[in-house]
């Protein structure tokens, strides 16, 4: 899945919106072509995308589980 900027003037995919779509969103091969979104339909995608999924901070390296530290 790959979003990169849109190449032809289109209209913007999202039912009822009538701007311009400035960028495009590829599945490379899952749907038949790419589905093209204005500034505005994408910034309100991700923030519902955002309300649904948020990110798990990483383990931290520097923390040792308690096997692998030496007690003395």
């Amino acid at each position: 899945m790959e979003i990169s900027e849109c190449k032809h003037k289109v209209k913007c995919d999202f039912y009822g919106c009538s701007n311009l779509a400035k960028y495009s969103f590829s599945t490379k091969g899952i749907l038949k072509r790419d589905l093209c979104f204005c500034e505005e339909c994408l910034r309100g995608m991700y923030e519902a995308i955002a309300k649904m999924q948020v990110p798990k901070s990483i383990s931290s390296p520097f923390k040792l589980n308690k096997k692998l530290r030496r007690e003395k």
